[in-house]
């Protein structure tokens, strides 16, 4: 698809004068007097540069209160929540466009991608296969790189729908006066709201914003998924057409179970997060029965209505009864209305039996046990509609038991996480309190595997006999009572995994196992098998870490007891690994090679065990985290490591970027999931013939890379002193964005404190993006020698493509102009002078070296619609650089941030930070 970039620019500009007219109306004329000075003139600046004038625009904004800041601020803000609006619908638009000309679709469409599988002789009963092993599973979690409330997303929702009339009107129309006075309407509204929170988020709000975007988008866009791609089956494979779609779909969420570093998230929250996801599920299950109701009005006067329907309303005579109290004979001749309405009240029942926890024993004798019991409720529905008007057996009905299908009763399975280190000292003081067990915490690796081994071959649920446990033990059993508990309650698929982070040693898979056997949630059975009811999934994070992959997993796989475990549950170990602290330890380079690598060995030794595999990819927003498109990151995984599942989490604003609106919602999970049936097929993922040469010359990139990386990161002294000063990381962590702490311990942050996603958000506000693609210049003048190579490899081996596309992106928002700015508020000269002369030296081999492997002149020479649009956003991202580094100055001189707290400079600081993570779009 290409953009039409002078289209875009009108419209954008369309919506900015609404929004001037907004501010000027509701903040007078001197405010917008203000914005427009500093406006035009950062885009003179971009146009000609003068340092005098810059000068003048920095003074000027030192010259501002804190009040007016705070205004301008708002005003790129919302400028920028209006430009990615507008983009958004025009490539909506476009797609539109190509899909309606039966011949053509876009890169990664259903209908391209099966015209593809046609091309390469793909059958249609390997067709069939392919969806048959199919399961495409996003996983949304919170991070602290949206701080959007649910009301600026509701507006800007609004917006979308207002916005897409006007641009489809003809202007002399009344209809389109009357969609510009909605838009204006609107964008006056979101003008005079506030679009930051004003108090820092509680694990709830966090909840409650990963569940916005199933009814802003996610409960439409699900079932349009699975009819986009039966129509698409039915046009290119037409010998499926009466195959019935799996659910390949489903979704998880980390909000609430993720309790690594946060000391919010309880067993408490947990629950909450359970019963909130039941609440929105069964909340929506209501309405789509209420639209059937008045949809299948069809009387048995006048048609033939199946008797499986009547027989299922005579199972239901008690509850019947109680549902037509007031009038015994409504619907008499309409069965279907009438069942309908019991399954609605069933459903009613079912979430006040949720609710309760199953203390409502009224709601409990009413409710569905299970979402088989609702399936085949409205499949006997439709069984009998097909028979007569197959239009609405094939409609709402469908997809209401498709999205019944993928969501169940409990939404998205919420994973567990903490962090290993939590539970060997859990298990430590069970040990201590028994005086039948050795002390754990002088084991041995191995000998705390056998005693692990021991206790879990031991029948029945092991008992504790003290009450002197420490709080942290009685929280983590309490949270596997609650799973256990909650899974009864809501059904078995309400919990996924249980992820452990920085997993090092076997023994703390079987750590969390024992700990899963005082909740009856892991037992053994008469023949001494062992099973668990939530499969346990280890994080490999580190660069060490993913190192030892082929040291911890056949150590784990040679237990014989968890063999049997794993025989319990499809024979399929889940393994996460993580982009985020790769890279932050590695560099961008090192990181992307040991992940691909890891791949390749969990894949040899699954193969060697005889075991499958599902791969679990803890991706961010930003390229240092594996952001990037999905479709292209999936499709371009090493050969034969992707076996029909995936995990992929979805973070920060992303989450907003991609779900935001059905189209959008729609277009997001059909490129993640064409992208997986791609690297499912080996029609699609070929070893290229020189793979062992590409691979090893990948393999000295990332040595080069990462020694370049550490030298800075791990060898320059006070670097992470730099790092807090340049960097509105400090700020971060006081700021109102996410409920867990920014680092692991208080004091100067160092690589191991910080957390990964403060890491990259602070050096993609600061304009340097370092961890994107630092070390990515040395390596390539490292290799200068093997460029020709390093072509070839570009157009013959997809993850290497993927990878320099990904880092030409990052690095390209790298602006060293705007970073040596944010440099001066290091107070050390000679540390400033020292590490900037690193930093733009790398700068200046990276720009260099990709240039001259892309055989290019300027970044993005080949991708010109993504320069355009990167090259607009700059002149609106400088002046709020250079604001928030003026409030930066102010804040650390009076230094009462730290304190009580100067709301006056923490107010525009905040929206400083929101504004820039729109206008840069992937910071996190």
């Amino acid at each position: 698809m290409t953009i039409d970039n002078d289209v875009l620019r009108e419209r954008i500009s369309l919506l900015g004068s609404f929004l001037g007219e907004a501010i000027s109306r509701q903040t007078g004329e001197e405010t917008l007097n203000t914005i427009e000075t500093l406006r035009k003139g950062f885009i003179q600046q971009r146009r000609a540069p003068n340092d005098t004038n810059k000068q003048q625009l920095i003074d000027f904004i030192a010259s501002l209160d804190n009040q007016t800041l705070k205004n301008v601020i708002r005003s790129f803000s919302i400028y920028f929540f209006l430009a990615n609006l507008s983009e958004e619908n025009y490539l909506r638009e476009q797609r539109h466009a190509l899909r309606m000309q039966s011949d053509q679709s876009w890169e990664g469409s259903f209908r391209r991608t099966l015209l593809e599988c046609r091309e390469r002789n793909i059958a249609p009963a390997q067709m069939q296969e392919l969806i048959e092993q199919l399961k495409f599973i996003p996983v949304f979690t919170a991070h602290p790189t949206e701080a959007r409330r649910r009301t600026t997303m509701n507006l800007l929702q609004s917006l979308f729908i207002h916005s897409d009339a006007l641009n489809n009107l003809a202007e002399d129309s009344f209809a389109y006066e009357q969609a510009k006075e909605k838009t204006a309407q609107t964008i006056d509204l979101l003008w005079s709201s506030d679009e930051v929170r004003t108090r820092k988020p509680l694990v709830y709000d966090e909840i409650n914003n990963g569940l916005h975007y199933f009814n802003a988008s996610l409960f439409n866009a699900i079932p349009k998924v699975y009819r986009n791609i039966k129509d698409a089956i039915v046009d290119i494979y037409p010998e499926l057409t009466d195959y019935p779609l799996p659910a390949f779909m489903s979704f998880g969420s980390w909000i609430g179970g993720d309790r690594d570093g946060n000391p919010f998230v309880t067993h408490d929250t947990t629950e909450m997060a359970v019963l909130m996801h039941a609440d929105t599920v069964l909340r929506h299950y209501q309405v789509l029965l209420k639209k059937l109701r008045r949809e299948l009005i069809h009387s048995d006067t006048i048609i033939n209505i199946a008797p499986d329907v009547y027989a299922r309303i005579k199972e239901y005579a008690n509850l019947d009864q109680k549902v037509f109290y007031y009038n015994p004979d409504d619907y008499n001749n309409e069965p279907y209305r009438r069942l309908l309405s019991i399954i609605l009240a069933k459903i009613k029942a079912t979430n006040r039996h949720i609710q309760s926890k199953g203390t409502d024993l009224d709601a409990a004798h009413d409710a569905y046990a299970n979402p088989q019991e609702l399936l085949e409720d409205l499949r006997i529905i439709r069984k009998s509609v097909n028979t007569h008007d197959k239009a609405h057996g094939e409609g709402l009905l469908l997809d209401t038991i498709r999205l019944v299908k993928t969501c169940g009763f409990h939404l998205a399975a919420l994973d567990i996480r903490q962090e290993s280190s939590y539970h060997s000292e859990v298990i430590a003081d069970i040990f201590a309190n028994a005086s039948n067990l050795p002390d754990y915490q002088t084991l041995g690796e191995t000998e705390r595997q056998e005693w692990l081994t021991r206790l879990l071959e031991k029948p029945g649920t092991p008992l504790i006999y003290t009450d002197n446990l420490t709080d942290k033990t009685r929280e983590q059993l309490a949270l596997m009572n609650s799973v256990a508990t909650l899974r009864k309650l809501v059904g078995q698929d309400t919990f996924g995994s249980y992820v452990i982070s920085m997993t090092n040693n076997a023994s703390q898979l079987l750590e969390v196992l024992l700990l899963m056997r005082f909740a009856g949630l892991c037992r053994v059975d008469d023949a001494g098998q062992l099973s668990a009811d939530l499969p346990v999934a280890p994080l490999f994070e580190t660069i060490e870490d993913l190192k030892n992959i082929d040291k911890i997993l056949p150590v784990v796989l040679d237990n014989p007891l968890y063999r049997g475990l794993l025989a319990h549950s499809d024979n399929t170990q889940e393994i996460m690994l993580g982009y985020s602290d790769s890279s932050k330890d590695g560099g961008i380079i090192t990181s992307a090679w040991q992940l691909y690598s890891a791949q390749q060995t969990i894949n040899r030794i699954a193969a060697e065990y005889g075991i499958k595999t599902r791969l679990f990819h803890g991706r961010g927003g930003s390229v240092s985290r594996g952001g990037g498109s999905t479709h292209n990151a999936i499709a371009a995984q090493p050969a034969g490591t992707l076996h029909g599942e995936i995990k992929v989490t979805e973070q920060g604003e992303v989450l907003y970027a991609k779900y935001a609106n059905t189209d959008t919602a729609v277009f997001e999970l059909t490129m993640g999931i064409t992208g997986t049936l791609k690297a499912c097929s080996t029609r699609f993922v070929v070893q290229p013939p020189e793979l062992p040469n590409y691979e090893a010359l990948f393999a000295r990139l990332a040595d080069a890379g990462e020694q370049s990386y550490r030298t800075l990161t791990d060898h320059t002294e006070g670097f992470y002193q730099f790092y807090s000063q340049v960097t509105p990381v400090q700020e971060i962590s006081l700021l109102n964005i996410g409920s867990r702490p920014a680092h692991r311990n208080k004091g100067l942050p160092s690589k191991t404190t910080l957390r990964a996603i403060p890491w990259v958000f602070g050096w993609s506000l600061a304009r340097f993006t370092l961890p994107a693609w630092y070390g990515v210049g040395s390596a390539l003048h490292s290799v200068k020698e093997d460029e020709g190579l390093m072509r070839e490899m570009i157009d013959c081996w997809p993850f290497f493509n993927v990878f320099i596309s990904n880092i030409e992106m990052a690095f390209t928002k790298a602006e060293m102009s705007i970073a040596q700015a944010y440099s001066q508020l290091c107070d050390n000269t000679r540390l400033r002078e020292q590490i900037m002369k690193a930093v733009i030296d790398e700068h200046h081999l990276t720009f260099s070296g990709l240039n001259s492997l892309l055989n290019q002149t300027s970044l993005l020479a080949h991708q010109q619609s993504l320069a355009a649009s990167l090259q607009w956003r700059n002149a609106y991202l400088d002046p709020i650089n250079y604001i928030q580094i003026e409030l930066l100055k102010r804040a650390r001189q009076r230094d009462t941030i730290y304190d009580d707290g100067d709301f006056s400079v923490e107010d525009p600081l905040i929206r400083s930070i929101n504004a820039l993570a729109a206008g840069l779009r992937n910071t996190g």
